[in-house]
């Protein structure tokens, strides 16, 4: 079920502006869509030393029964420079990095083909992965996030026809995933795979190019969130 501790204001500018914030999608249409909702393998920057793996011993006979401990990286040092490992899909010139990450809920942005090796090709999804917000959370950070004052966060919210908790989609973490490791997701209402509406997909796009260009996608859209923005403020005293 959707989450009930939603926090944050219940009109947000979907309700305002008479529009649906998901889509579900039929059954019978098989494709993946922009703006859909999977969970997959989310990898988080490294915010310490980065740590790899370095060589004890190594089998070439069994690569699986090699030896290896963590290790603080070092460009210099010769037992982090990987022997060509076919399982793992390591050349000798790889490393293995040591990279902390969770199972995240995702929104879909594209996909491609990468084939920058000859002899290689293989299909990614570039992702926005999705932070719930937590009980302990300051309401500000939840408020902020709907007027899109936060420039890396997206507003999610909780439906039965959607995401289940109220969240929000960031920007911070974009990234690639292998096609393969993603799942789509399904809803509380009917089992239904869901995807932002084109409303709330245009929301997100304007967002995103604040973000990233410092300008909006659609001037139009960004004009209507100066305007809720200004109503949403003066009804929480906000100014």
């Amino acid at each position: 079920m959707a989450d009930q501790h939603v926090r944050g204001i219940d009109s947000w500018i979907d309700e305002v502006c008479g529009q649906g914030f998901y889509e579900e999608i039929p059954e019978s249409d098989e494709r993946c869509h922009v703006g859909q909702f999977f969970k997959t393998h989310i990898k988080y920057p490294f915010t310490l030393s980065p740590k790899v793996l370095e060589i004890e011993s190594f089998d070439p006979s069994n690569e699986l029964e090699s030896i290896f401990r963590i290790a603080d990286y070092d460009s210099d040092s010769e037992t982090q420079r990987m022997r060509p490992i076919k399982q793992l899909n390591l050349k000798s010139t790889d490393r293995l990095y040591i990279s902390a990450g969770k199972i995240r809920t995702v929104i879909l942005l594209k996909l491609i083909e990468s084939f920058w090796m000859e002899d290689e090709s293989v299909k990614l999804a570039l992702c926005i992965p999705i932070s719930s917000f937590k009980l302990w959370m300051d309401a500000g950070l939840i408020i902020g996030t709907q007027l899109f004052e936060i420039p890396q966060y997206f507003y999610i919210r909780a439906a039965e026809s959607g995401a289940r908790a109220e969240s929000a989609a960031r920007f911070d973490l974009i990234q690639y995933v292998c096609f393969d490791h993603i799942e789509a997701i399904r809803n509380d209402r009917n089992n239904a795979r869901f995807k932002l509406a084109p409303f709330s997909l245009k929301l997100m796009f304007n967002h995103l190019s604040n973000y990233i260009l410092e300008k909006p996608y659609d001037e139009a859209v960004n004009q209507e969130i100066t305007a809720y923005r200004d109503i949403l403020k003066d009804e929480i005293g906000r100014k």
